[in-house]
């Protein structure tokens, strides 16, 4: 248990502290490369404007310490395990994801992805955002409000084994499609079908910020998109008549670690203190820190360093900044703290980092 008198520093304090340096308030504007909404959730740049998708073919050893930021979005999210396994969390649960799986998470959940045994995976994730699909007022609120709204559906595992699960998988290899096309494609073993050649193998990351492969692909979204609906409706109507589901964590711990995170991603850039953390999800510093342990896997302060060197790599990565004043705009008064923390999260320096960006 961590009491209050031993949390009660801010960020910069601990700066300070680390370096005996002077304390420097900033008051730059936070700069990532998606950012954040008013009210919390993920800024996605989506590669179909027109119905809102995002599709991402990625490694895990791509994000600081082999894991995600935790967040939230108001998309549907289907990640496809392609090589290797991770764990998701969500809400408070975590579930190990293995090759050939897939997870499905409901609108406006906490979650990210991890690893507890530093193991790559190469994965694909979607993003489909359910309130810009051009669904007809009545066919929203009778299949898609309903699946929002399910509070007993965090989150679905499926594999291509079942017939619903086969319907999710099959969405997923035509989405990916749709956005990486073939040409540069190795079949995967785990997704046979009359698509066999869906998942890109040669590096994902210079393809993260690619466009949908023609524009008439919008449509394939459109069409994935409600036939991934459909098997999701499915798998609420099963569970429904056998009486399971999935969750259980306390609703008003999750509202609060949710409104914690916001804060943090909204004010990286300044000032923070654990107290302005708790404040914030209406807790006291102890049950913010124990919140924050048993959810997250980090401390407040941790979290918001991770925070500050994810927005700093995005930085790194897109823009000719100094590194010193990439350390300003992203909270830290002093670049040499900056640095030390960068590469204790991400196991190179800021240089070296920008450097390997741009071969």
């Amino acid at each position: 248990m961590v009491n209050d008198m031993a949390c009660d520093m801010t960020v910069t304090q601990a700066e300070s502290a680390a370096t005996g340096g002077l304390n420097v308030s900033c008051v730059c504007m936070p700069i990532t490369g998606w950012g954040r909404l008013p009210n919390g959730a993920e800024m996605v740049q989506y590669d179909a404007p027109m119905f809102f998708s995002f599709t991402e073919h990625s490694l895990l050893s791509q994000y600081p310490n082999m894991r995600a930021e935790c967040h939230w979005h108001i998309d549907f999210e289907f990640t496809y395990i392609m090589r290797g396994h991770m764990w998701y969390f969500v809400n408070g649960e975590t579930i190990r994801l293995d090759e050939g799986q897939g997870i499905f998470v409901n609108s406006r959940q906490l979650h990210y992805g991890f690893t507890k045994d530093n193991a790559e995976c190469e994965f694909s994730c979607t993003l489909l955002n359910p309130t810009r699909m051009g669904a007809p007022n009545a066919v929203y609120e009778r299949f898609i409000a309903p699946i929002l709204t399910d509070s007993s559906m965090p989150y679905i595992v499926f594999d291509a084994d079942s017939e619903y699960g086969n319907a999710l998988v099959d969405g997923i290899r035509r989405i990916h499609r749709a956005k990486f096309g073939c040409s540069t494609c190795n079949e995967h073993p785990a997704l046979s079908g009359p698509v066999s050649s869906e998942f890109v193998s040669s590096e994902p990351v210079d393809m993260l910020y690619r466009k949908l492969w023609s524009d008439s692909e919008s449509l394939t979204v459109l069409s994935c998109f409600y036939a991934m609906v459909r098997a999701l409706t499915a798998f609420a109507e099963e569970r429904e008549g056998d009486g399971s589901h999935v969750g259980g964590v306390d609703e008003a711990k999750i509202a609060a670690l949710r409104s914690m995170i916001d804060y943090v991603q909204q004010h990286y850039h300044q000032r923070v203190t654990l107290a302005q953390i708790a404040a914030a999800g209406c807790v006291g510093r102890t049950q913010c820190a124990v919140l924050f342990h048993n959810m997250v896997g980090q401390s407040p302060i941790e979290f918001v360093n991770d925070v500050r060197v994810r927005a700093g790599a995005e930085l790194l990565a897109t823009t000719q900044l100094p590194v010193a004043e990439i350390a300003v705009r992203v909270g830290f008064s002093r670049s040499s703290f900056f640095a030390r923390v960068f590469q204790r999260y991400m196991h190179v320096t800021p240089s070296a980092y920008r450097r390997s960006m741009r071969r």
